[in-house]
């Protein structure tokens, strides 16, 4: 780490280029990211507008079927007549010829009110309820429903007790060798209000299961239609009902899924079955409003179940291939930008050995070509140039001046050996000119001393002589002093000769 942190440090290329990268990393994961995260909530909200289209489609389809059973049975309702067992047969029969959706309708009447029989009911229903095409399906009679009395069956004892029309869930007490049915249950009123039968209309559940299977909006989701109770009206596979209830459904996620439809909500919430992740679309059961319509709230809820997959799934592939587009973008503009920087800071690369052969002293160090370019590094290029001329200019006019110097340091040392020599002359010459003198001064000393002793009496001769022993002794020294003054006056004058 520490020697590609160095080898960073010591490379501009390498750092512009990382510099260059990292910058255009950074701008291009926050363009990403705002892209993406828009594009995900766009995704999110057309998943939820697929969904309620669905939702809406399925509940919309459910619902006329509902309707048309309603009116099929409003209609022989309010004209049926009530006083001979054999007519019930026929209304029955009529029900369930005239609507295809219909499995089977049972007319059955409290215990005793027709003559001669305990109980009454008249069954008319088709022999192959799971029939696709169940217009075609023969309609047969049965004067029974299931396997225990009717009396003791819900659709007949709810609808007795609450006097109201009422549409009833499967498996609501409906103990039956067939598979589940919903049914529309109503009371037969007697002359005062009070209910005297029920006509209850039957509707197959495979049949919902196709109009809700109808409405999934993808291959991978799921619809399905809950009471309020939690329990599967339509299973989600649209299959046949089971006994399963949705809160029995493993996963935490799932049953707060549940709770939401059963508690009327409307929304959307994330959960995950069987390992896979699932967005739940859900809204209330609504019937439609219609005149005469006086069903209360069936309290059903409808939702449909997207696979992550259906969402995001080109999302995410799109996710990952702009992911590896940009990994690879990188790699290139890397690349690219390393190549190109080298490329424009080869003319520094090529001054910074330069100027290190220069500090080496190589200052006549041949100079690169110069650069095409008027920018910057060819300014730079250009001035190190002249730079260059001019330091290696001063550099011979120093060494010039140093080989002078040394040429003349030479010729003083010379001139020093021989003005040393000459003064060492002049000394000898003094001190033999000063010991020629010494012989005459005493001389004249002794001839002066001897003066002073002769007296009156002495010869006039001696004195004479003595006298020019004096004189001549004088003229002596006067001659060596005249000597040493014109040598002082030619050195003076070849000293001022020399300066001149």
């Amino acid at each position: 780490m520490s020697k590609l942190t160095a080898k960073i440090k010591r490379d501009l290329p390498l750092r512009i280029s990382l510099m260059i990268v990292l910058a255009m990393s950074l701008l291009l994961t926050v363009t990403l990211l705002i892209m993406l995260r828009y594009s995900r909530k766009s995704i999110k909200e057309d998943a939820l507008s697929r969904a309620t289209t669905a939702l809406d489609r399925a509940n919309n389809n459910i619902d006329n079927i509902l309707l048309s059973v309603e009116e099929t049975v409003g209609n022989i309702y309010f004209n049926m007549k009530y006083d001979k067992p054999e007519r019930m047969y026929t209304y029955t029969y009529k029900i369930v010829e005239t609507n295809p959706y219909i499995t089977g309708c049972a007319i059955a009447f409290k215990p005793g009110y027709f003559k001669g029989h305990d109980e009454f009911m008249a069954y008319a229903h088709r022999i192959d309820s799971t029939h696709q095409n169940y217009a075609n399906a023969p309609i047969v009679h049965s004067d029974t429903f299931g396997i225990r009395s009717y009396t003791r069956q819900i659709w007949y004892t709810r609808t007795m007790t609450m006097n109201k029309a009422i549409w009833l869930n499967p498996l609501a007490g409906m103990n039956s060798d067939i598979e589940p049915l919903i049914a529309v249950s109503a009371p037969i009123p007697d002359a005062e209000g009070k209910p005297i039968g029920v006509i209850c209309t039957f509707l197959s559940t495979s049949l919902l299961s196709e109009v809700i299977a109808s409405a999934k909006p993808s291959p991978n989701s799921y619809c399905a239609l809950l009471d309020r109770h939690g329990s599967f009206i339509v299973d989600p596979t649209g299959g046949y009902l089971s006994k399963t209830k949705a809160m029995n459904l493993p996963g935490a996620s799932v049953k707060q899924a549940v709770k939401s439809m059963m508690s009327g909500e409307k929304g959307y919430l994330p959960f995950e079955i069987n390992d896979h992740d699932f967005y739940l679309f859900y809204k209330p059961f609504v019937l439609a409003d219609v005149p005469y319509r006086s069903l209360d709230d069936l309290g059903w809820s409808i939702g449909v179940a997207f696979s992550e997959d259906d969402i995001f799934g080109e999302y995410n592939a799109l996710f990952n291939f702009v992911l590896i587009i940009a990994i690879i973008g990188m790699g290139v503009i890397y690349l690219h930008t390393r190549l190109i920087i080298r490329h424009r800071l080869k003319p520094l690369e090529q001054l910074t050995h330069l100027t290190e052969r220069i500090a080496q002293g190589h200052y006549n160090e041949p100079l690169p070509s110069r650069h095409r370019n008027k920018d910057e590094i060819g300014m730079l290029q250009g001035h190190f140039q002249r730079m260059q001329h001019s330091v290696s200019a001063n550099i011979n006019e120093l060494h010039e001046l140093t080989d002078t110097i040394q040429e003349r340091s030479k010729e003083l040392h010379i001139a020093y050996k021989k003005a040393k020599k000459a003064d060492h002359m002049k000394t000898v010459f003094l001190h033999n000119m000063t010991d020629q003198m010494v012989a005459p001064t005493f001389a004249i000393s002794k001839d002066v001393k001897t003066m002073s002793h002769y007296d009156e009496s002495a010869s006039p001769q001696t004195i004479n002589q003595l006298v020019d022993n004096i004189q001549q002794n004088g003229n002596t020294i006067t001659q060596i002093l005249n000597n040493l003054i014109n040598l002082s006056e030619k050195e003076m004058e070849q000293e001022k000769g020399g300066e001149l």
